[in-house]
């Protein structure tokens, strides 16, 4: 039995997902289903962050063609454009879901009939998520840009520009501590070991994590593109025990080094959700601030605390010298403290306890 996608954010009346059994859903319009007046099911695919998923859905709802100057007008005419295919696949697919966001309130109306005022209200309504809040304004304001170029506002201004986005509370991303990492590489299925060793080791995000292969390792590092940056090419060198460790792996015929129990290949989202369903269900994890990107920030930490410079872990890892500190923040706190304690024991005054002298 079909069921109506209300989790994670709402799609239009209309959609509902079927699940296979193998857990995978995949999402279907059927207006007015199960009524006498339901309408053909037209087949919208497995993920509605993809832009091909929002195409059929909006040709399915038989949105007019006759729309010029509204946001689906805009929409459309920016994903037909060179600066949409100039994205990455990751990019297109955020954008993607912030579209779909717009266009539930705002398909049919006016480009250039929405003040500030209007994008203050949606902000708002996204006031509980603050960083998918911001996104959406960052998202709102690259499309402004580039249809006022196109026309779409004869005044030319762009009222995303002055919106001011939503304080987010955060402590920045957190390192694993070291029992933590223990634990996983003691009870956790083969592929989240491996998958938070070479998060350790590499320091690497989780969309390169998953298109690491045998064919990457040299005898002293690993070679990768980093999807975040274009696909740059970029090395990171591996202790010679990192490297034997690796090589002990058996490795699908693939060469993929992060494969799923039935053998398929791992994408960023399926790994994510793997991690999160596995921590979820242990209580000695409970409390604990692990995320995959958490590895990038103990892989650093770990350098760091060796006595690495910010550029030498800079060139090592693939980061800019400006990030690094936003990593490395919660075990220089720490160092700074244990520094204090250190001079104290030096030659500081000495708290005493009791009646003895």
């Amino acid at each position: 039995m079909g069921r109506r996608r209300t989790e994670g954010r709402n799609l239009p009346e209309g959609v509902y997902y079927a699940t296979n059994k193998r857990g995978i859903r995949y999402y279907y319009y059927a207006p007015k289903r199960g009524t006498g007046k339901a309408g053909e099911r037209v087949a919208l695919g497995k993920d509605p962050t993809d832009p091909e998923f929002h195409r059929r859905l909006h040709a399915a709802m038989h949105m007019p063609t006759h729309d010029g100057g509204t946001f689906a007008a805009l929409i459309r005419e920016y994903r037909a454009s060179p600066e949409w295919a100039d994205l990455r696949p990751a990019t297109q697919r955020n954008y993607s879901y912030n579209f779909a966001r717009l266009l539930d309130v705002a398909a049919a109306m006016l480009v250039a009939d929405m003040g500030e005022h209007h994008i203050y209200q949606m902000r708002d309504a996204m006031a509980l998520r603050p960083h998918s809040a911001n996104k959406f304004l960052q998202v709102l304001d690259t499309l402004f840009k580039w249809g006022i170029k196109r026309g779409y506002r004869k005044n030319k201004e762009n009222p995303a520009a002055d919106v001011d986005n939503l304080k987010a509370k955060t402590d920045g991303t957190h390192p694993w501590p070291d029992d933590a990492y223990g634990y996983v590489q003691a009870n956790a299925p083969e592929a989240l070991q491996r998958m938070a060793f070479l998060g350790r080791a590499t320091g690497q995000r989780e969309a390169d994590l998953v298109r690491m292969t045998i064919a990457n390792v040299a005898h002293d590092g690993v070679h990768l593109r980093i999807s975040k940056l274009r696909d740059k090419p970029h090395f990171v060198p591996l202790l010679r025990e990192e490297i034997a460790t690796i090589r002990q792996w058996s490795v699908h015929p693939s060469g993929r080094l992060l494969m799923t129990a039935q053998n398929a290949e791992f994408t960023e989202m399926a790994l994510r959700s793997h991690w999160n369903r596995w921590r979820r269900a242990q209580p000695a994890l409970a409390g604990l601030k692990l995320t995959i990107h958490g590895l990038r920030a103990t892989a650093i930490c770990d350098r760091r605390l060796a006595g690495s410079s910010d550029g030498e872990i800079s060139a090592d890892i693939g980061i800019s010298v400006g990030q690094i500190q936003s990593y490395t923040k919660h075990i220089d706190k720490q160092r700074v403290a244990r520094s204090s304690r250190d001079k104290r024991e030096g030659g500081g005054k000495i708290i005493k306890f009791g009646s003895k002298r």
